[in-house]
């Protein structure tokens, strides 16, 4: 009896345990707990980073690695880095200084016609400033846990804990790695040149496709009317319906559809 008993108890202790990590961040919309982008030892990925030292411990926090409440980046250190948004920012900037952008056809000998352009028509320009930020740890120029203490734009004052100093994501977490964007869905182009040109770009008016509880637009997810990561995701998992921070979740291609009328 007091065996099952036991294994009653084991069960429904990790169905609890089960239930509070889907209530928590790993579900879409419900928030950064637990998700990727918890970098906090207790609930996330910061021990993989970070082990804090003396005068900076493991405090177990969330935000911390990307903003701060003081001594963050200046606008005088923002534009040493061609930064124009950076929310109490407190990560270091990443490094690489040129991007090879995506291309799907030689621009001055394109595939399709001039008169039907269903290709890649728009001026592509460096990654936006609210795109840098996240490649500030995807591209593996910056280290996760470097962070904190900016000093005129000078990396030689961040945070260095113990742990992994120098880890950086790449794999299949790293985005634009060594400045390569070519096989990434472009950004840093300005989404209405393209909906003039191409007739396979839905006007920017359109709702997002699949569960979109918000109503969300294409509008809304445009940074200077330029499409940026932000345009597909929900980096704080906050209003998103998909997985991977995904505005939307991409069944049937819900996601491409939203843009993209094929």
């Amino acid at each position: 009896m007091k065996k099952h008993i036991i294994v009653f108890l084991f069960l429904a202790f990790g169905l609890l345990l089960t239930a509070s990590l889907v209530m928590a961040g790993l579900n879409p919309g419900t928030g950064i707990t637990a998700t990727s982008h918890d970098l906090s030892s207790a609930t996330g990925k910061g021990a993989l980073y970070d082990a804090g030292v003396n005068a900076d411990p493991i405090l177990d926090r969330i935000c911390i690695y990307c903003h701060a409440p003081h001594h963050t980046i200046t606008t005088a250190e923002a534009a040493l880095e061609d930064i124009t948004y950076y929310p109490l920012w407190n990560h270091d900037i990443t490094t690489v200084a040129s991007w090879t952008p995506y291309q799907n056809t030689d621009p001055n000998n394109p595939v399709i016609p001039d008169n039907i352009q269903h290709q890649l028509n728009a001026e592509l320009g460096d990654p936006g400033s609210i795109s840098k930020l996240c490649l500030s740890c995807h591209d593996a120029s910056v280290a996760v846990s470097s962070y904190g203490n900016f000093d005129n734009g000078s990396s030689s004052s961040k945070h260095t804990g113990s742990v992994l100093i120098t880890a950086t994501l790449n794999g299949r977490f790293g985005i634009g790695v060594n400045g390569n964007l070519q096989n990434h869905h472009p950004i840093g182009f300005n989404y209405d040149d393209v909906a003039l040109a191409d007739d396979e770009i839905k006007d920017p008016s359109s709702t997002l496709m699949g569960n979109n509880p918000y109503g969300l637009t294409i509008d809304d997810l445009l940074w200077g009317r330029s499409i940026e990561c932000s345009s597909c995701h929900d980096v704080h998992n906050t209003k998103n319906t998909g997985l991977k921070f995904l505005w939307v979740e991409d069944t049937n291609s819900n996601l491409c559809f939203s843009c993209h009328r094929k």
